[in-house]
């Protein structure tokens, strides 16, 4: 898979985790940036939404960000 194949394939499954998770996006903005991202909240919702493409590391942040707060719904 080449490297733009690759972003694309994390994307899909990003946002199918975002969809799943129901996040709020302003919520999982603001973990995303206290994290260490540093995107704006519309390149955010514009990556999620297959219209942008973030840096890896950024992805790798967002793909975390989500992570932690679909976990914590459960708490």
């Amino acid at each position: 898979m080449s490297a733009d194949q690759d972003g694309e394939a994390q994307r899909n499954r990003t946002a199918r985790a975002f969809r799943q998770a129901q996040l709020d996006m302003d919520k999982l903005w603001m973990h995303y940036f206290s994290i260490g991202g540093d995107a704006g909240a519309m390149e955010i919702e514009a990556y999620l939404h297959g219209s942008y493409m973030l840096r890896p590391i950024q992805r790798d942040l967002l793909d975390h960000a989500i992570y932690e707060l679909g976990n914590s719904f459960g708490d």
